[in-house]
């Protein structure tokens, strides 16, 4: 049996979500670290209790809808929001304190994120499959290793994989060996925002003297940059700054650094001279892995077989899969006498599943498969123009690209093999036929196999899976 979370765990979770929508640098502002975050899970309520009336009027006024967002995501219901205020020390205790809200009149220096941000994930809680595994090893050799040659890393794939979740864990890992290391994690919409805010406010050199005396830079969504000439230019030379002290670098974007639009030639060239690794969706065993361990940590004594059924039917993101273990764990609670104990762990049945998914949303009706939309995503995913994936180039990686276009246009379009022959641009469908039994051969051998740009190697039947999975997303 599992321990389930306290409510104290209940509210530090929802604290790291807020922290994660608004920012380490506005958290920091609104919400000190003596702020407390209560569940009644009873009354579906939130308590919040700050250090003052002007932080309470403040959070009330500017920041309501995203703390019940935070209370709504974690629990998976709605609640109400009760703000309180501390009671004051005594005389004795008291110390002065100077107001840390900034005046609008008077320049300020950038206030980047401390050491001290509120990390949300660690190394330790990463669950690890054949989908992440290489970026994985990266981050923690990264993290632990002195002088590392994986510096810069550049982790990428698509949304909601468990990118943001390496790269905190990269942070505290980092912190926890390297003591009294400066660390910095931020988005690249908060690099931008501060740089804008140190040219305005006549600073930059404070901002520079921030970036490049690190020990680590962590930049989440590195791709916000994309457009953003004078932005991208100043993270450059910070960036070139940083690796000649011998400090590390480790950037997150949802593409490879060489498919970022808008991105100069430069600082991609820079962002994929380090280790670039992609994260790819979960396969079978990974997702019942996930679900398993997010059960546990919530509390819930989830049988091997209901766990069987969850990841069978959570075929999606790592994200996908949490949210559907958090409602879940609402719909145990909802369900469990109000007289039982938080510390009494939850035993899920079928039952509580089949309600699980009876309160999805029933499927729409999918639209056709285009063709167009199975070469994009077979050009993106080999990063390939298209005239050489449907042209007579030989080199092996082109051959396996077009390969699975055509199995893919046959599987998942009413398109013949003579329609498909016509599409790419061939006088008779011969060729066509001939390419698809050979890819056919392929996935029965199933042979790992090395696409050009990637670490590690592959098979062609994830290569299938993963393609098949971005068309239908689609």
């Amino acid at each position: 049996m599992t321990t389930a979370p306290s409510i104290t765990n209940i509210g530090t979770r929802i604290a790291n979500r807020l922290a994660d929508t608004l920012g380490p640098k506005r958290f920091a502002m609104w919400f000190d670290q003596s702020a407390m975050f209560q569940v009644d899970p009873h009354k579906h309520a939130l308590r919040v209790t700050v250090a003052n009336k002007f932080l309470a009027d403040g959070i009330a006024r500017q920041f309501k809808p995203q703390v019940c967002q935070a209370a709504r995501e974690e629990l998976g219901h709605d609640v109400t929001l009760d703000l309180g205020i501390r009671p004051a020390p005594s005389q004795a205790d008291q110390t002065p304190v100077k107001d840390v809200a900034p005046s609008p009149s008077t320049p300020q220096a950038p206030r980047l994120p401390a050491t001290s941000t509120r990390w949300r994930h660690t190394l330790d809680e990463f669950v690890v499959g054949t989908s992440n595994e290489l970026a994985f090893a990266a981050a923690v050799r990264l993290a632990e290793h002195d002088n590392d040659p994986g510096s810069p890393l550049f982790i990428h794939g698509g949304c909601g994989l468990g990118k943001t979740h390496l790269l905190q864990g990269i942070c505290r890992r980092f912190s926890e060996c390297q003591s009294g290391r400066r660390v910095l994690y931020a988005t690249g919409e908060q690099f931008t925002n501060d740089f804008i805010t140190a040219v305005r406010g006549n600073t930059l050199d404070a901002f520079r003297r921030k970036i490049r005396r690190l020990d680590l830079l962590a930049i989440d969504d590195v791709h916000f940059l994309a457009n953003k000439e004078k932005t991208q230019q100043e993270f450059l030379h910070c960036f070139d700054e940083i690796e000649r002290s011998g400090a590390r670098v480790v950037m997150v974007s949802d593409s490879h650094p060489k498919l970022i639009e808008r991105f100069s030639d430069a600082l991609s060239s820079r962002c994929a001279g380090g280790m670039v690794v992609r994260v790819d969706r979960p396969d079978a065993q990974t997702r019942l892995r996930l679900v398993e361990a997010l059960a546990e940590r919530r509390g819930l004594a989830v049988p091997q077989h209901v766990a069987q059924t969850i990841a069978d039917r959570c075929d999606g993101s790592v994200r996908d899969i949490e949210g559907m273990i958090n409602k879940l764990q609402a719909l145990s609670m909802i369900s469990r006498p109000q007289s039982r104990s938080l510390c009494a762990a939850t035993v899920i049945g079928h039952g509580l599943v089949d309600r699980l998914f009876q309160e999805q949303p029933s499927p729409t009706p999918r639209k056709p498969v285009r063709y167009q939309a199975i070469l994009d995503a077979v050009c993106g995913f080999f990063a390939l123009p298209a005239v050489q994936v449907t042209g007579r180039v030989r080199r092996q990686h082109v051959v396996l690209a077009r390969s699975l276009l055509i199995h893919l246009a046959y599987e998942l379009t009413p398109m013949s093999y003579p329609e498909i022959a016509v599409a790419m641009g061939r006088p008779n469908h011969s060729t066509i036929v001939t390419a698809a039994g050979r890819i056919k051969k392929q996935l029965r051998a199933n042979n790992p196999v090395l696409i050009p740009g990637q670490a590690a190697e592959t098979t062609p039947s994830q290569l299938l899976d993963q393609l098949r999975r971005e068309v239908l997303r689609a």
